[in-house]
């Protein structure tokens, strides 16, 4: 009676990760969560947040998940070498906006933060990435 007490728990634990283990992103997909956050001179700073998941997934998409994907490609995940919008000119306008990164880019592990002038330098360094 015990073999079989023992084979039907195991066989219940089986079951119980398998879902799990299919629902778990391969490991050379992207997923990150992208924030950005707004100084805002009179009244609470602005938060923003979104996944990136290339490919997409069933959590909430980027709304320009694929111009995005293909732009962190582009520059190999490396956030700091995205093209962005090269021309944008931009004014001198002092309001703060930090960008982060955080997840996977194809398995490797980002962490990225960066703080620019304004919204239009920010977009001008980053592009479609930072675009919600």
């Amino acid at each position: 009676m015990n073999k079989i007490m023992t084979a039907l728990a195991a066989a219940l634990l089986a079951a119980a990760l398998a879902p799990a283990a299919t629902a778990a992103a391969p490991a050379q997909d992207t997923r990150l969560q992208l924030t950005a956050e707004r100084t805002v001179d009179r009244g609470p700073d602005t938060v923003a947040f979104v996944w990136l998941d290339c490919p997409a997934s069933d959590r909430p998409a980027h709304p320009h998940r694929a111009e995005a994907c293909a732009a962190l490609d582009a520059a190999g995940g490396d956030l700091d070498r995205l093209r962005g919008e090269p021309d944008r000119i931009c004014t001198a306008e002092h309001a703060p906006v930090t960008l982060s990164a955080q997840g996977t880019y194809r398995g490797r592990t980002v962490e990225w933060t960066r703080t620019y002038a304004n919204n239009c330098e920010a977009a001008g360094k980053t592009g479609a990435v930072f675009h919600f």
